[in-house]
């Protein structure tokens, strides 16, 4: 007599019916989300549009204005007004993958998929956050007009700001100081002070966080004393995180993001600054049966098609530690 079937649970299946891998592949792509979102911090700051299809998308920018007063019996005829637009392409897919064996499966004695999700998620973030940090620093370097030779009202104002000041990375006054003349830098541009954000180094954030001024809210700042967490000083949401660009940084992708961040100790910025086009959104896939029977493995990608560039350039400031 023939031994009978087993009727098996499958961990991986819905309802126990089709794909017995379902579940398993939701909650890794889950955590690769989990993880991007948590990482991602200037990205996530910045203006975001999504097409459908497409290699780039056009942002057309709109010149100033001059007032005058009527003179009787005269006619009004108008005035000219300039146009100017800003094209950023996308680049290529940004991935991270993870090739699973199967033999690690079956022996393991501790979840490890998970870290690797949360790693793929946080790769993806970093690269792409620092990306966006590095074309923040190429807005805040620009100093061509968009309305270059034209006269524009706005000629003057749409334009990066480099602020640099030596000993600021480690002198407290000289890097509240530096947060003042990017407050006067934007006023100066009448640009609003909704959404208004500062990131630096956790030194720096640190050297702040522990200066009895800074965390005093007589000073006007909004803070946690208890925690030593400032969350804005001068019109400005401090931004703690380690994707700051440092060095002269080269072979990015088609050297669209090379940049020279060197003493950069922070970035000022508003989410009209820098643009990403997004075409396709961050996805998990998974192989089928047929590369587990070639390669007695699982691989898992984790994928998204985007890319950045300037939008406007009057709405990012750079601090650099140098005279």
């Amino acid at each position: 007599m023939a031994a009978p079937d087993f009727t098996l649970v499958r961990g991986g299946q819905i309802n126990q019916a089709g794909d017995d891998r379902a579940l398993f592949l939701k909650t890794y792509g889950g955590e690769v989300f989990t993880a991007y979102s948590e990482t991602n911090v200037f990205g996530s700051r910045t203006y975001t549009r999504t097409l459908q299809s497409g290699k780039s998308a056009q942002f057309p920018s709109v010149g100033g204005k001059t007032a005058s007063y009527h003179v009787p019996g005269t006619m009004t005829t108008g005035q000219a007004g300039n146009l100017s637009e800003t094209i950023i392409t996308v680049d290529d897919f940004l991935e991270a993958a993870t090739a699973i064996a199967e033999i690690d499966q079956a022996m393991s004695h501790f979840d490890y998929r998970g870290p690797f999700s949360t790693e793929d998620g946080r790769a993806i973030a970093r690269l792409y956050d620092a990306n966006v940090a590095r074309m923040l620093i190429k807005a805040a370097m620009n100093t061509t007009s968009r309305f270059a030779g034209t006269g524009d009202v706005y000629e003057a104002k749409t334009v990066g700001k480099i602020i640099d000041s030596s000993g600021v990375s480690t002198d407290v006054a000289k890097l509240k100081a530096a947060l003042v003349a990017g407050a006067i830098n934007y006023d100066e541009k009448d640009i609003p002070e909704e959404d208004r954000y500062f990131g630096l180094k956790p030194a720096q954030y640190h050297l702040l966080a522990s200066d009895n001024e800074t965390i005093s809210s007589d000073y006007g700042s909004i803070a946690d004393q208890a925690t030593a967490k400032v969350r804005q000083l001068h019109t400005f949401n401090l931004v703690k995180t380690n994707n700051v660009p440092t060095g002269n940084v080269t072979g990015t992708h088609n050297s669209k993001y090379d940049v020279d961040a060197t003493d950069v100790v922070g970035i000022g910025w508003r989410p009209g600054a820098v643009g990403t086009v997004k075409v396709r959104d961050l996805s998990v896939g998974m192989t089928g049966n047929d590369y587990k029977v070639t390669h007695n493995a699982t691989l898992v990608t984790s994928r998204m098609l985007v890319g950045h560039g300037e939008l406007r350039p009057e709405e990012a400031f750079v601090v650099r530690d140098r005279v």
